[in-house]
């Protein structure tokens, strides 16, 4: 009664161990090397774009693009980053309020397709370009999987800005869950 208490003992020290950034990344300079080279392909070119990033729980995903993402802060300065772990969301079309409420959209009131409408709309607006990273993205996975579609088509909107890096466990979530992606000509 004495603290405000937010969540459970364990919840507390999941967000705490999951926020923290190593010094450095033994044996992952191959990996955080192509994510680099990404986001100077990308956000520095002004060019739109998706990442996917799979592995096995563990294998250090997360930990790569948050110290790519901490070591480029000054090359991220000129563009907006939301980051956003999809495991926290209640549900899969969860993801369109909060990468609003991120964006400063007001997203609260507005029904589930308005709430996509007004982020495609924010996307392809002149503006600085937004770096999104949805990390736990196989949450997302939903009937008819219209939410992953939906988040992997904005980069390839006419005039987005959005630069996308989705980090999931499912090694083949776009083999199997999104295979019009891979239908679609380069």
């Amino acid at each position: 009664r004495l603290f405000k208490q937010e969540g459970t003992c364990y919840q507390q020290a999941k967000r705490v161990l999951h926020a923290a950034v190593p010094d450095r990344l033994h044996g992952r300079e191959r990996e955080t090397g192509a994510i680099r080279q990404f986001l100077r392909e990308h956000l520095g070119a002004r060019r739109p774009g998706s990442l996917y990033i799979s592995g096995a729980p563990g294998t250090g995903k997360t930990a790569c693009v948050s110290r790519v993402l901490r070591d480029c802060q000054d090359e991220l300065a000129g563009s907006r980053t939301v980051v956003l772990n999809c495991m926290s969301l209640s549900s899969s079309q969860a993801v369109f309020p909060a990468v609003a409420e991120q964006l400063g959209l007001p997203a609260a009131r507005a029904a589930g397709r308005e709430v996509v409408r007004r982020l495609e709309k924010e996307l392809t607006a002149k503006g600085p370009m937004v770096l999104l990273v949805l990390d736990e993205m196989d949450q997302l996975d939903s009937k008819g999987q219209d939410v992953l579609y939906t988040v992997f088509e904005w980069p390839q909107l006419p005039g987005s800005r959005l630069v996308l890096i989705g980090l999931a466990n499912a090694l083949d979530l776009t083999e199997r869950s999104l295979a019009r992606l891979h239908a679609r000509p380069a």
